[in-house]
């Protein structure tokens, strides 16, 4: 896919945190992060198993039919699912553990029926390359095909229709509005639905820090 590029980060610090949500600290993600890339000779190779690894062996909510809204990094590794979100936190903790730098993306999606979505999906940055290179562990299934790919981004929805929008930011944390849903949303469908009233990215002067965005309900 020909996509927009990334808007690099003014710095790397914030993507190597750990927090409530991207739990890059708790014992179970640091000991999975280490333990599946144990053969991994650099970084690239780590990532693409941390990737790989979160895509194919976490459901997607959605997909596997799943009510549960998990949302912090190790809740979704307890329950093996979670929506794109939550396996966005997932795979950024997981890196952060080993020490790569990783960030949250989002794009605004039309649906078949009309109706508007928020997706979340990642980025990391790949020293060996100076590169940051974004990467939608979301899970795929027919019509979607995302992978790890360094030359071409292969995400899982290539914005298409007017209205359609993919951030060129990268954020250390989930933003505000999308963290608010949270409280207001009963299940994972609920959730889902309500994450199209999230019109517009951050207003670019908070947009580095991630805390701020233009939610309309």
């Amino acid at each position: 896919m020909h996509l927009p590029p990334i808007i690099p980060p003014a710095s790397i610090t914030p993507f190597l945190s750990c927090s409530r949500v991207i739990n890059c600290t708790h014992a179970e993600i640091r000991t999975l992060a280490r333990t599946i890339t144990n053969t991994g000779s650099d970084d690239i190779e780590r990532s693409r198993t941390l990737y790989t690894w979160v895509r194919d062996s976490i459901a997607h909510s959605g997909d596997a039919g799943y009510a549960d809204l998990m949302w912090n990094a190790p809740d979704v590794l307890t329950a093996g699912h979670g929506l794109c979100f939550g396996k966005s936190h997932l795979f950024v903790a997981l890196c952060r553990a080993l020490g790569i730098p990783a960030g949250l993306c989002y794009q605004r999606v039309r649906r078949e029926d009309g109706s508007w979505v928020l997706h979340g999906l990642t980025a990391v940055y790949l020293e060996q390359l100076d590169k940051w290179i974004r990467l939608d562990p979301r899970g795929n299934k027919p019509g979607i095909d995302a992978d790890f790919s360094l030359e071409m981004e292969k995400i899982a929805y290539e914005p298409t229709h007017d209205g359609e929008w993919l951030d060129q930011h990268v954020y250390p944390e989930p933003w505000q509005d999308i963290t608010h849903l949270i409280e207001l949303s009963s299940n994972a469908l609920d959730f889902i639905k309500k994450s199209g009233n999230i019109r517009y990215p951050p207003i670019p002067e908070v947009r580095q820090q991630g805390t701020r965005s233009t939610c309309s309900t």
